[in-house]
């Protein structure tokens, strides 16, 4: 083989898988009238719903890796689709009450059963010793970029 034949590596595969889930999962929202941002802000809301936190606009920031801004016009968006309601923090004024409309409940149920098929498809054909090794490598990639894992 010669030097200007390249052989795709991880980088191909990682970039690709990459473009085809976000696509996909594209795709599978616009049934909803929502993107794969507002979801992950809407997972975020529903954890802080779910342990009785009030949550701030930096918390959302640091947790989505986005701007302060763009937490604000993601927020704007969900409350003007009727996905939540928001209202200034009782203990905190720099916090806010963000509660998740029927709507939003709906969406997340639906949008949690559509990635596990996604999740199932990625994984079919492993046995269960190489999903556990999937995983790890997972895990340990996920670390790698700064993220620490909790699961």
């Amino acid at each position: 083989m010669d030097n200007n034949t390249r052989i795709p590596n991880h980088d191909f595969y990682i970039k690709n898988i990459a473009h085809v889930l976000r696509y996909q999962i594209d795709q599978k929202l616009t049934y909803y009238h929502v993107t794969e941002p507002q979801v992950r802000l809407l997972g975020h809301i529903q954890g802080g719903q779910n342990t009785g936190h009030e949550i701030s606009r930096k918390y959302l920031s640091e947790a989505m890796q986005i701007s302060g801004p763009s937490v604000t016009s993601l927020l704007n968006s969900l409350e003007k689709n009727g996905f939540i309601v928001r209202s200034s923090g009782i203990k905190d004024g720099r916090t806010m009450q963000l509660v998740l409309t029927e709507k939003a409940t709906d969406v997340m149920k639906d949008t949690m059963y559509m990635l596990n098929e996604i999740s199932d498809a990625l994984v079919a054909g492993l046995s269960e010793d190489e999903k556990s090794l999937f995983l790890g490598f997972l895990k340990k990639v996920y670390e790698n970029v700064g993220q620490n894992s909790h699961i």
